[in-house]
């Protein structure tokens, strides 16, 4: 294809898309109208909408103050009279408030009282349950103690229950006699039963003899009638079969009459219908031949009518080649011209790169120079960092050689604190010796006072076992709590 065709396709196809862009870029901004239209119209419905509501909730809220300024005053009003009628009933009272305060006072050093002496009392209790339980001795005796009642209560159920037991074989001696009387009661009951039932039964023999004879005699008699019923059946039932013999023969030779008409009939219809279809047969074949004659013509005619097609088509076809001819010859015309308009664009091209590949030039030089400048600064900087980081180090040498030996310090500061720790060890040692001998002279002053505690427990251990002594059931009173080696003496 030529290159200026192609150059004409390129502009056409730029002009649509250009024709395109617009006509986008100006539905867009319709589009863009109507959406801002829109957006304007929703957010000023979304204002007018919370502007409604703020107002609904200043109505809610000034109807709540009112509402609660309502109360507020009935509260005030409801707590008056309350204090009203306190200051009434406190003024209608018998006695002052300083009365009653010294009544409650009273009552509660009674009750403060009672209540130490029940704690006094559970005190004692508790410390006796304890001691009891501490003393090996008055814990077996009490165990023992228990055994011995409840073995006591054993005994009392034992006997309680052979007593039980003596009352209930009585009772059942005596129910045992009343049942034997049931028994042979209720045996001869059964007995006259027995006897009346059978003399029923032999009644009801004789009857029952009577009603078979009569029975028989019965059947003999429907027997006969039923001999008589078939005879009389049979005679009825042969009569009856001569006649439907005789009206089946009727019936017969009446059916062959018929049969014989309609096959008469079935002929004549039979040579009737022969002629219809011929007659039927020879107009079908004129008109299949007429029907041929027809399309054998309507043929001739579409061939004749093609071929007057064939040649008017074969004329347009040389038209239109002549016609193909002239535009080639306009074409080559057109594109020389488009030819020459791409030259000079080209040239134009050529001289828009020359003055941009120019400026890129002398960018670039500059770029290079300014970073040669940046690299010199640099390691001017650098130079100038090391000599004062040098500086620096000389000077730090030189405190160094001033400074105090540490060292010596640490060492110092060690054997102070050593020197610290073996005083203290030595005075907690002298403590600890102090306190033992304090210790050894408490130990012999408190032997006297563990003999008299000694005592006072024996004392109390007798006490406790001459009170389980005296509990003790009397069938075990020789009974002793201890074993004799456990006995006090």
């Amino acid at each position: 294809m030529p290159r200026g065709h192609n150059a004409a396709s390129t502009i056409e196809a730029r002009q649509r898309r250009e024709a395109y862009m617009e006509k986008f870029h100006a539905e867009q901004a319709v589009q863009d109208r109507q959406t801002h239209t829109v957006n304007w119209e929703l957010k000023g419905n979304e204002r007018f909408q919370r502007q409604e509501v703020l107002q609904y909730m200043d109505e809610i809220q000034a109807q709540h103050n009112d509402v609660l300024v309502a109360r507020r005053r009935r509260l005030a009003e409801l707590l008056n009279s309350e204090n009203a009628l306190h200051t009434s009933m406190m003024a209608s009272l018998p006695e002052t408030d300083a009365q009653r305060r010294e009544r409650l006072i009273r009552k509660a050093q009674e009750l403060r009282a009672k209540r130490e002496e029940a704690k006094k009392v559970d005190n004692g209790a508790r410390h006796d349950r304890l001691f009891r339980e501490k003393i090996d001795c008055l814990r077996q005796a009490e165990s023992r103690l228990r055994v011995m009642q409840v073995a006591d209560a054993r005994f009392d159920q034992i006997e309680a229950a052979a007593t039980r037991k003596k009352a209930e074989d009585e009772e059942d001696k005596f129910f045992s006699q009343q049942a034997a009387d049931a028994q042979r009661l209720a045996t001869e009951r059964v007995q006259r039963d027995l006897e009346l039932q059978y003399n029923r039964t032999e009644r009801m023999k004789g009857d029952l003899a009577a009603q078979v004879a009569g029975n028989q005699q019965r059947k003999a008699q429907e027997k006969d009638e039923a001999r008589r019923d078939a005879e009389e059946f049979y005679r009825l039932l042969h009569e009856e079969q001569a006649a439907e013999a005789q009206k089946k023969l009727a019936r017969r030779e009446k059916n062959r009459t018929i049969v014989r008409e309609m096959m008469e009939i079935n002929d004549e219809l039979q040579k009737t219908r022969q002629q219809e279809y011929d007659a039927l047969r020879k107009e079908d074949k004129e008109q299949l031949d007429a029907i041929l004659a027809s399309i054998k013509a309507d043929q001739e005619a579409e061939r004749k009518e093609k071929q007057r097609r064939m040649a008017a088509e074969q004329l347009q076809m040389r038209d239109l080649q002549h016609q193909m001819a002239q535009r080639k010859d306009n074409s080559h015309a057109l594109d020389k011209m488009w030819e020459e308009e791409n030259e000079k664009q080209w040239r134009k091209r050529e001289a828009q790169w020359d003055a941009d590949q120019a400026k890129r030039d002398t960018l670039l030089r500059n770029i290079l120079i300014a970073r040669r400048q940046q690299i010199l600064d640099k390691r001017q900087q650098a130079a100038k960092d090391a000599m004062q980081r040098k500086l620096e180090d000389e000077e730090f040498l030189k405190s160094l050689a001033n400074e105090r030996d540490i060292d010596a310090e640490e060492r110092e500061r060690r054997m102070r604190l050593l020197k610290e720790t073996q005083q203290y060890l030595e005075m907690q040692i002298q403590r600890r010796a102090a306190e033992r001998e304090a210790d050894l002279r408490g130990r012999r002053s408190e032997l006297t006072d563990q003999q008299a505690l000694e005592k006072q427990y024996e004392d109390r251990i007798a006490k406790e076992m001459a009170n389980l002594e005296a509990a003790k059931p009397s069938r075990y009173s020789h009974v002793p709590l201890l074993p004799s080696k456990n006995r006090l003496h």
